[in-house]
């Protein structure tokens, strides 16, 4: 019967982490230096990314507030394999770095930024 509950609470777990993150990728990632999205200058520090799968967005959150949001892909791996641990592809332009590609943990997949709006506003 022990064993059981165990069971049932590791269900539960692992079901309301899927709720979670159910509409997005909903993972946190760190930027070792200010990056660019979208046009929006990001300060580095810990943040969590979600990508919609409806709309084509990687947004940027730290906490309840929208920090940036930009058009994305997902490239998927030819060779299946997922992501052993989070990489960050930051493009430097002049002065600016700008994020390119995000490669999360335990996905499969990779979120590829779109280029195109290489201006720069504050966060």
């Amino acid at each position: 019967m022990k064993k059981f509950a165990n069971l049932v609470l590791v269900a539960m777990f692992l079901f309301s982490n899927q709720l979670a993150f159910a509409g997005g990728k909903g993972k946190k990632v760190e930027f070792p230096r200010d990056v660019v999205i979208n046009g929006t200058e990001v300060k580095k520090g810990k943040y969590n990314v979600e990508f919609d799968e409806k709309t084509n967005e990687v947004m940027i959150w730290q906490g309840d507030k929208l920090i940036a949001k930009s058009n994305a892909k997902k490239n998927t791996h030819q060779t299946n394999r997922k992501n052993i641990v989070t990489e960050i592809l930051i493009v430097k332009q002049g002065e600016k770095s700008f994020l390119k590609r995000l490669s999360l943990a335990g996905e499969q997949e990779d979120i590829l930024l779109d280029m195109q709006n290489l201006s720069v506003s504050p966060q």
